[in-house]
């Protein structure tokens, strides 16, 4: 079959079955000689550990055992987390992921008018590398969103309406990453206006409950936001300019006022104090930059090139930047021992012999950050977690030039008394100086060596519950049980305490007369009216959730 007859078969039926076919087994196919060489992507320990606690009866509201206490998966999404209870992750992923070559295929010929497929079978290549980053409530929200923007160049905007609706639920950013198409088909095709603005109403009520969540749920974050990763971006969105405007077979402006949209949402994500996206906004060049210059493959440029096409030199620089972080995941293989139980067993034991409920434990974070799985999956509330922009809730130091005494004294706000730091392995960039400090600091006494781990003993710890303030004749507090949403204390006497868990409205506590009051470290006071043992569990109802949302606007 010549190349012309057999790319008039891919756009056929049984031609778009097989992109579907062909992708699907090979993302099945990459998940299995993932499992096969243990390489599990990059974010999997977070969905690990999200799924355990909604398979253990947690809650998709709150968690104690990460950042000292914070929100769930209520406030990066649940669909996936929910489904993953009872349908195996890997299996959503594979599913979801291989419609996506399709949908983009449908979208774009239906949407744009362009009848090529080789872009959408480059998608295919694309996404098969994409699993090594393990953004599986992603890739889930994405096939959701990019099924609904295909019905919508269909003539459905309501239908189109719900799957995008059910993926802003498993993750936002399954919706924002395609803003760029949205607006640029807004601008640029007046026919198909209407359309979307009966799309948008129908989607009105979920992005209302979704920002609604937002609101009653909000706690501090800090996204990355690099200039090396914003200069990558921005010479993609630079490229797809070049290459549009010395394109040879479609028209032009919908492709500049694409990648226009795309810079200046770059910028303006960049250049804004306190951006809930961060480098969060390249997803849509990690994504879609191979399918969309590949678009743009056809030029009037013949030159150096006699028989060839100049614009194959900036696809193929491009396509090697946006695969080339997947592809270190897939060939660093340094960092896989610190992914498995095996590497994590020693600390484990040595957890249990040294853990007292009074403290929690802090870990000198894992370059892929494995321990925000297995410490709290064993039952030890640790320090972080896995997202590091929720290190702002309290964990903001290590983003400074901090000293070991500013250690020290961050690890006694955090009520910790043990520290467990790896031997000779690839570590967070931002845990390094700590790792130095426990071996020269005389703050610190050595416990023991075991496995792969060297344990460390905080020679003047402050537990998590501590008297306000702490004098002679000040009560004394007592942490009986510390749970994923509920801890158990005991008091001597009447009195204010200090307790090192993130405080929030949704707290109740319950035993005797007392109230909890929120600190300016985002801690808590309990301000508590007689000794004896209480309880303090976490309980959302539908009106402390409007409460709290209201309050964000001062209602």
């Amino acid at each position: 079959m010549n190349p012309a007859a057999l790319e008039t078969w891919l756009r056929t039926r049984r031609g778009l079955l097989a992109l579907w076919l062909t992708t699907t087994v090979a993302l099945a196919l990459v998940t299995l000689l993932m499992e096969w060489g243990g390489v599990p992507g990059w974010d999997d320990a977070a969905h690990a550990y999200k799924v355990f606690l909604l398979r253990g009866g947690g809650s998709i509201f709150w968690d104690t055992y990460w950042y000292g206490g914070g929100y769930g998966a209520i406030t990066y999404g649940f669909v996936f987390y929910w489904l993953a209870q009872y349908v195996s992750g890997a299996l959503i992923v594979i599913v979801a992921a291989g419609t996506l070559p399709l949908t983009f295929y449908l979208y774009v010929r239906d949407m744009w008018k362009i009848d090529d497929v080789w872009p959408a079978w480059g998608f295919a290549f694309v996404m098969a590398l994409y699993l090594a980053h393990g953004q599986d409530p992603f890739v889930l929200a994405l096939a959701l969103t990019m099924g609904g923007l295909a019905l919508l160049a269909r003539r459905h905007p309501l239908w189109a309406a719900l799957p995008v609706a059910i993926g802003i639920f498993s993750n936002p950013m399954g919706l924002v990453v395609v803003v760029p198409f949205m607006l640029t088909d807004f601008i640029v095709r007046p026919g198909v206006r209407r359309r979307y603005l009966l799309f948008a109403a129908a989607l009105a009520p979920a992005v209302i409950v979704r920002f609604g969540l937002g609101l009653a749920f909000s706690e501090p974050g800090d996204y990355l936001n690099e200039t090396s990763q914003l200069m990558v971006f921005l010479g993609f969105a630079l490229v797809g300019l070049a290459l549009a405007g010395v394109n040879a077979v479609h028209p032009r402006r919908p492709f500049v006022v694409l990648f226009l949209v795309y810079a200046v949402c770059c910028v303006g994500s960049f250049v804004t104090p306190g951006s809930p996206l961060g480098n969060n906004i390249g997803r849509f060049f990690m994504v879609f930059g191979l399918p969309l210059l590949l678009l743009l493959r056809h030029t009037r440029l013949r030159r150096p090139f006699r028989y060839g096409e100049l614009a194959i030199i900036p696809i193929v620089l491009f396509a090697l930047l946006q695969v080339g972080t997947a592809t270190s995941h897939f060939v660093s293989a340094a960092e896989r021992p610190q992914t498995t139980r095996a590497y994590f067993a020693p600390a484990l034991a040595a957890a249990r012999d040294l853990y007292d409920p009074n403290y929690r434990f802090h870990v000198v974070a894992l370059r892929r950050h494995w321990e925000a799985l297995y410490f709290p999956e064993a039952g030890y509330p640790i320090t972080r977690g896995w997202y590091r922009q929720a290190d702002a809730i309290h964990n903001g130091l290590f983003y400074t030039p901090y000293a070991a005494a500013e250690y020290v004294a961050w690890l006694q706000s955090m009520g910790v008394q043990y520290v467990f730091s790896p031997v000779d392995a690839p570590l967070d960039p931002w845990s390094k100086r700590e790792a130095r400090f426990l071996g020269s600091s005389a703050a610190f006494a050595f416990v023991e060596e075991t496995g792969a781990w060297r344990v460390y003993r905080l020679i003047d710890a402050k537990p998590l519950l501590v008297p306000e303030p702490e004098t002679a004749d000040a009560g004394a507090g007592d942490i009986l049980s510390i749970g994923h949403q509920r801890i158990v204390l005991t008091v001597t006497r009447p009195g204010t305490y200090w307790l090192k868990v993130t405080s929030s409205p949704y707290w109740v506590l319950e035993g005797g007369p007392g109230t909890v009051w929120p600190r300016s470290d985002r801690f808590m006071d309990l301000r508590l009216e007689a000794a004896g043992t209480y309880t303090l569990r976490f309980e959302v109802t539908p009106e402390k959730v409007l409460d709290s949302a209201a309050g964000r606007f001062g209602l």
